[in-house]
């Protein structure tokens, strides 16, 4: 009783922090590429200000609900023992990716609080830095986290085989196309969390160590 209630809880959880990461994505709306005008840009983040200084928040919210999340996800992969190493390398993984979207957070209020204060030349300088400066951490640490939680689930039954081989192929999408790491994290976050609440209170096989075998 008590392993279904975390294990439902978990699965809630994740996907609270998928809400939160497509909320965090959507507010504001598409930013000003790398490539617009300075009045452009202007343009956006005075007309956006409010909206991107919320984006800001919904983020720094994902990340808190995110690590305990990916935390508690991590003790629930690494119930063999053997995969502890594997499972610790999918959280690290999460660590990065929560970074780049601290990183991406604080972009947001620097653009929503510089924009009535600085040059058209700093405002582009920032814009180009909230479009590419964290992309390849958050592709890196999606696929990461991926791949090292993938590689556990496939060694193990901890949670089904099938779920750790998605990981594994969202991640070389991360990896191949970084701009896509995130989305393929929430993807694979998403999958994950219906399947845990699927099997919540579902009795199910022993973990096996397939190392050992």
């Amino acid at each position: 009783m008590h392993e279904a209630r975390s294990q439902r809880l978990l699965g809630i959880a994740g996907l609270v922090f998928v809400a939160l990461f497509i909320a965090a994505s959507s507010v504001a709306g598409t930013t000003p590429d790398v490539h617009a005008s300075a009045a452009k840009i202007i343009a956006f983040y005075h007309q956006h200000k409010t909206a991107v200084e919320i984006q800001a928040w919904i983020i720094e919210l994902a990340i808190l609900e995110g690590v305990f999340f990916f935390w508690f996800l991590r003790d629930r992969v690494c119930v063999v023992a053997a995969n502890r190493p594997f499972a610790n390398v999918g959280f690290a993984g999460a660590v990065l990716f929560a970074a780049s979207g601290g990183i991406a957070a604080g972009l947001y209020f620097c653009l929503g609080e510089a924009v009535n204060h600085v040059s058209p030349a700093v405002m582009q300088t920032l814009n180009v830095l909230q479009n590419d400066l964290n992309i390849a951490l958050s592709g890196a640490g999606a696929a990461v986290f991926l791949v090292g939680t993938g590689i556990a689930l496939i060694r193990s039954a901890t949670l089904p085989r099938w779920l750790g081989w998605v990981g594994v192929v969202l991640a070389a999408i991360a990896i191949a196309i970084s701009p896509l790491g995130g989305a393929a994290a929430g993807l694979w976050v998403l999958i994950a969390s219906v399947t845990l609440l699927v099997l919540a209170g579902k009795t199910t096989p022993a973990p096996v160590d397939t190392a050992a075998t």
